[in-house]
C-alpha cells in the first residue's frame, strides 16, 4: 500500500462495463485478476489487496503506458526533425569513434 499522502481525490463514473471489471479484478480467481497481478509483478507495480488498492494499481499500470507511448512519440518526432545531413554528420563520427576504438583494442 502507497504510504504517499494524497494530492486529490478524484471521482469516476463507470460503465457497466467497467464496473463488471472493477468486480472482476476484485475476485483472486479470476482471469482479469491474474492479468492485474501478472502486469503488477512486471512493471513493479504494488498491488494491494484492498479495492481502492486495486484500482490505484491498475491506473498506475495504465499511466506508465501512456507516458511511455508518449515518450516514444516524443522520440519519433525528435527523429523526424533531424536532417539528412545531420543524420550523416552523426554517423560519420560514430564510424570514426569506432575505428579508433578498435585500433585501440587491437582489432
Amino acid at each position: 500500500m502507497s504510504t504517499e499522502p494524497v494530492a486529490r481525490r478524484e471521482w469516476l463514473s463507470l460503465t457497466a462495463e467497467d464496473a463488471r471489471l472493477v468486480d472482476l479484478l476484485l475476485e483472486p480467481g479470476s482471469d482479469e485478476r491474474a492479468a492485474l497481478e501478472e502486469l503488477a509483478t512486471e512493471k513493479g507495480e504494488e498491488l494491494g489487496t484492498s479495492k481502492a488498492a486495486l484500482l490505484r494499481a491498475a491506473f498506475h499500470l495504465g499511466v506508465r503506458d501512456i507516458r511511455d507511448l508518449a515518450r516514444d512519440k516524443g522520440y519519433q518526432r525528435l527523429a523526424a526533425s533531424i536532417t539528412r545531413q545531420e543524420s550523416d554528420e552523426d554517423r560519420a563520427i560514430t564510424r570514426s569513434r569506432r575505428r579508433r576504438a578498435d585500433g585501440a583494442d587491437g582489432g
